[in-house]
């Protein structure tokens, strides 16, 4: 139930906030070096059954056609439950997943998520909605953390995200 909740909470925050339509440029690319923290959107929201209110966190990729909603913030070496959300055409989203995690204070590459073909892409109900897949992610180590999105061996896009220390 919970989840169904923040789910319906995320897609109403997305369409909400605004109405004006933004054409996504899609020649942009990965910018490698860049390690601010991407920006988030922050909505107050009842998470649990006996109404405490709690924070849902949405992470906004580097190019507007991608994101995720966190269940949790990240805490090094904590699997967390996170929903990430596509805007692009199905067709491009429907290549195997993968999230490659890249540490700004060691450069270690890890692997944080790996999905084949069509794993768990659940189809748009109309044209502002997105493409929804679920996962569930750790990354070892505390401060800022890139995850690089592919489909296929093509990078989709990518988030920024600070690790908190346990």
């Amino acid at each position: 139930m919970k989840s169904f909740i923040l789910l319906i909470t995320s897609l109403f925050i997305l369409s909400s906030c605004s109405n004006e339509k933004v054409k996504i440029d899609e020649t942009v690319k990965v910018n490698e070096e860049n390690w601010e923290e991407s920006a988030t959107l922050v909505r107050e929201v009842v998470v649990t059954d006996d109404g405490q209110i709690g924070d849902f966190i949405f992470h906004i990729g580097n190019n507007g056609r991608l994101g995720f909603g966190e269940y949790g913030p990240f805490i090094a070496g904590e699997t967390q439950k996170y929903m990430w959300h596509f805007w692009d055409n199905k067709a491009s989203l429907t290549k195997p997943f993968k999230v490659i995690g890249v540490s700004k204070e060691t450069g270690e590459e890890i692997m944080v998520i790996k999905k084949p073909a069509n794993s768990n892409l659940s189809p748009k109900t109309g044209p502002d909605n997105p493409h929804l897949v679920p996962s569930s992610m750790k990354l070892p180590t505390p401060g800022l953390w890139r995850l690089e999105v592919y489909f296929g061996e093509e990078i989709f896009g990518n988030v920024v995200v600070n690790v908190e220390d346990k």
